[in-house]
């Protein structure tokens, strides 16, 4: 092993090192959002009807929090720090998979190091949500789909693949459009197969084992509803829901096509889910997939072939499908969702520069500069690792530290002593995590707010300013009866819903 290799291994284990240590540190303490406190709720009462947490039930989330939850009683902390440690866990599969792409050895090190101290999926990592362990499994399930395909014939690596799939699924059931992932490996079935009644046999043995691994933990959570009537009628409320009213898809959020794709890829994809808000980190990036193109053209052909184009077609392929998933059935407000997009995006990334640094060094072109290219590239690599670090641990500090907006809020409307009712919108999950001693009600509908708000003459009525949006959008112009009392911010980077929250006054 070369000494440059060494000391490229020792920098990217370092890196995930240090990522993991700030991760649990840096813990975040705050429930911020529905879904978190759903997570935090769930390790103290496993309960779907009370949305503990919410459907589809993230069960192997909620048991691996659990887990850690015996050792530290604090749910919040314990789901944070199993994401930290799911993320850990997901640099083997990361390492595995650069390796079996690249082939370069110990330096497929590096794109764990890349990944995990990426901005935004580190500041994952410590936080209660589902979605870093999610990605974690993800990585797990797409080294499977590589190791399967390696050997067609091999039904241990192909139950392996559907096994690492019943794990996401149960884990981030919105992950599904990756199981498209599967379709080559039932075709490599097929082609390896005798003619026949076998080749249907082990096809329809594979499906019976996918079938089998997911219907694992979907008995788990029909057995905590009681019977698969009540689960039934659950799973379709839900579903319902998430598409016609408060899932923040294409149909319950009104926007305009264009405008919704560019919320999310300009926004959610690149703003926030790939540089974490940082303009160096992109202009970086630009430089080093720039200098990467301009040295692949002095590459040799015989270098450029691709013996895992089929994989790379494949896995192109679940992004796409992903992101249009994300365009159309998920909330547009939350970059969250379209992180699993980044997963795929920073590999093929990473292999096109250490392919293309590679490559260069058996470059035939007398070129005095090439000689240097490889080093210049992964100085490049190397230094974008670096300032993720510097600005990641930024973000995981105040993150940790700063208070969310809609605690700012319950400190402020706790201090006011004469009697109140505060209207408010997915906020008031978090003010009953905090237990708050005041009267709160979330609202739907004007004609109902009106009924409350007169109902008691003498107590004062608050309202949060998506109240009063949501009013308009009901046709409802109330900005006459309000009157503005404070306001409330935190980094849209850690609350992107409510990292602004104006509370007002309704003025009778």
């Amino acid at each position: 092993m070369r000494l440059n290799t060494v000391w490229l291994a020792l920098f990217a284990a370092a890196v995930i090192a240090g990522v993991t240590c700030l991760s649990i540190v840096y813990a975040s303490p705050f429930a911020r959002t529905w879904d978190e406190v759903d997570f935090t709720l769930a390790l103290h009462r496993y309960d779907l009807l009370a949305m503990q947490p919410h459907f589809p039930g993230y069960p192997y989330y909620i048991l691996g929090g659990w887990f850690i939850n015996q050792w530290m009683n604090n749910p919040v902390k314990a789901l944070s720090v199993f994401n930290t440690l799911a993320a850990l866990s997901s640099a083997l599969p990361m390492f595995l998979l650069a390796n079996r792409l690249t082939g370069s050895g110990m330096k497929s090190l590096l794109l764990p190091a890349l990944v995990l101290s990426s901005p935004y999926i580190w500041l994952m990592s410590s936080r209660p949500m589902s979605e870093c362990a999610g990605m974690a499994l993800l990585w797990w399930f797409l080294w499977s789909i590589r190791f399967a395909m390696d050997r067609p014939g091999s039904m241990l690596r192909h139950g392996l693949a559907l096994l690492m799939f019943g794990f996401l699924m149960g884990t981030r059931l919105s992950f599904f459009p990756y199981g498209l992932a599967l379709v080559p490996l039932w075709y490599g079935i097929w082609q390896h197969s005798a003619g026949g009644w076998r080749r249907w046999l082990r096809l329809g043995c594979s499906a019976l084992a996918a079938l089998l691994f997911q219907l694992l933990w979907i008995a788990g959570l029909v057995l905590s509803e009681g019977t698969l009537t009540g689960f039934w009628k659950l799973s379709v409320a839900f579903v319902e829901g998430h598409f016609s009213e408060w899932g923040g898809g294409i149909i319950s959020t009104p926007m305009p096509l264009g405008e919704r794709i560019y919320q999310l890829i300009g926004h959610n994809l690149l703003g926030s889910a790939l540089l974490g808000g940082s303009i160096l980190i992109g202009i970086w990036l630009v430089i080093m997939v720039a200098a990467a193109v301009i040295g692949r053209r002095f590459v040799p052909t015989s270098v450029q072939g691709n013996e895992n184009r089929r994989y790379i077609f494949w896995l192109v392929g679940c992004a796409v499908l992903y992101t249009l998933w994300a365009l159309f059935g998920q909330n547009i407000e939350k970059p969250r969702h379209i992180v699993p997009v980044v997963a795929p995006m920073l590999l093929l990334m990473f292999v096109f520069i250490i392919r293309t640094a590679e490559g260069l060094r058996t470059s035939t072109h007398g070129i005095r500069l090439l000689r240097i290219a490889p080093t210049i590239l992964y100085a490049l690599l190397i230094s974008l690792i670096s300032i993720q670090v510097v600005y990641g641990a930024q973000l995981q500090k105040r993150q940790a530290l700063e208070e969310p907006a809609v605690y700012q809020l319950h400190d402020y409307v706790s201090s006011l002593q004469e009697p109140l009712l505060l209207f408010t919108w997915e906020e008031t999950r978090v003010l009953q995590y905090l237990q708050a001693d005041y009267d709160h009600e979330r609202i739907y509908t004007y004609g109902y707010f009106q009924v409350l708000a007169g109902a008691n003459p003498e107590r004062r009525v608050l309202l949060t300013d998506h109240v009063v949006q949501g009013f308009e959008q009901q046709g409802k112009s109330v900005k006459e009866h309000v009157k503005q009392l404070a306001e409330f911010k935190s980094d849209a980077l850690f609350d992107p819903a409510y990292g602004r929250i104006i509370l007002y006054e309704w003025v009778r």
